[in-house]
């Protein structure tokens, strides 16, 4: 099995790096990324760190984990800035989270989180038809 996006303690989740990916070894994961929530003020705290842990496990255990970041809540317009920063500082897998019905995300999330080619969008709940053809075409996952 694989699960790229989850979240340790270093956003909303309870787990620390190696008891997250652990857990998912012990459900039969063969891979995960670990995914905090970012925005620009933690993006050069959070990355590193998780890469730093998912280098060392994947080193030691029997599982690729994967470090990125879920963009989470921040103007639509510096996604594609963020996006590249988040790569450069080691991000593997870029998530943004989409407009959803459940969270006030800024509208127009969608669209800039496809255009800026991350990886996968998550929670696109408001997501048009024709953003979702774009996100193919763009190989955005959904």
């Amino acid at each position: 099995m694989i699960d790229l996006h989850t979240h340790s303690l270093f956003s909303d989740g309870v787990l620390v790096p190696s008891e997250l990916v652990r857990r998912a070894i012990m459900k039969g994961y063969e891979v995960i990324a670990i995914t905090d929530h970012a925005d620009a003020s933690n993006l050069d705290f959070t990355i590193p760190r998780v890469a730093a842990a998912c280098s060392e496990l994947t080193r030691r255990w029997k599982v690729t984990a994967m470090p990125g970041i879920e963009l989470t809540h921040i103007l639509p317009e510096t996604f594609s800035e963020l996006t590249e920063r988040a790569r450069s500082l080691g991000a593997v897998i870029v998530v943004a989270h989409g407009e959803t019905l459940v969270e006030p995300v800024h509208p127009g999330t969608n669209r800039a989180a496809i255009e800026a080619r991350v990886d996968i969008l998550a929670h696109p709940g408001l997501i048009t038809h024709e953003e979702a053809a774009l996100a193919a075409e763009n190989g955005v996952h959904l």
